[in-house]
């Protein structure tokens, strides 16, 4: 076979993928037949389909994943999110959502936070969620301070934060931790976390109604 035969092939060849490429973002020749959501745990799907602008019978190939995304990423519980073709016919949407780890009650209800120390959404607390109280709403530094303590109670030993039913926090230099028994442990200051989860850690098991171990190394009660 000559060059020149080989070449015309090729062009050809060319040719026919470029019309069925055209064809195919055209006319619907893959059909969105479904949305596939993974990692929607607090995210209402159908909120999140509807807002995503694709719909049953799209052109797979001419939605737009970019719009969506965006779009998706506004709701409430969403962190980040990916929005993936899946030909013949299906999008997946494939959400990490926000972590709740407090909340402070308002006289519009109950402000619940993320990992971040923002604002998720304004409702029924999740499972799990610690009350902060005593909290001035326009200290932007007490809400970080408390967060991290109660991450480290959980990354060191989750029993732990379970035992937390409050945290009283007029500032993040004085913390008050109240437990679901009634005892109280006083932390003072948003240092040294890893320490005095390690205290309390041995606190918790002895007797005592109040714990002062705002020093680690040297813990006192009454």
């Amino acid at each position: 076979m000559s060059k020149k035969v080989i070449t015309l092939v090729t062009l050809g060849v060319v040719a026919l993928v470029a019309i069925a490429v055209a064809v195919a973002w055209l006319v619907p020749v893959f059909k969105v037949n479904s949305i596939e959501f993974t990692g929607a745990v607090r995210t209402d799907t159908e909120v999140a389909e509807e807002v995503s602008g694709i719909g049953s019978g799209d052109n797979l190939l001419r939605i737009d994943v970019a719009g969506a995304a965006q779009a998706i990423a506004d709701l409430p519980w969403v962190k980040s999110v990916t929005v993936n073709r899946n030909p013949p016919s299906s999008v997946e949407i494939i959400l990490t959502e926000r972590e709740a780890v407090v909340f402070v009650s308002r006289v519009d209800g109950d402000h619940i936070i993320d990992s971040d120390g923002l604002p998720i959404i304004i409702g029924e607390p999740p499972f799990g969620t610690v009350e902060v109280t005593g909290t001035s709403e326009d200290d932007p530094d007490v809400l970080p301070a408390v967060i991290d303590i109660v991450t480290t109670l959980g990354d060191y030993d989750p029993p732990l934060k379970d035992a937390v039913a409050s945290i009283d926090a007029p500032d993040q230099f004085d913390v008050m931790l109240r437990l679901t028994d009634g005892r109280e442990i006083y932390w003072g200051s948003s240092e040294d976390n890893y320490a005095k989860a390690v205290a309390m850690s041995t606190v918790i098991n002895r007797g005592g109604q109040q714990w002062n171990i705002s020093s680690p190394s040297m813990v006192t009660v009454r």
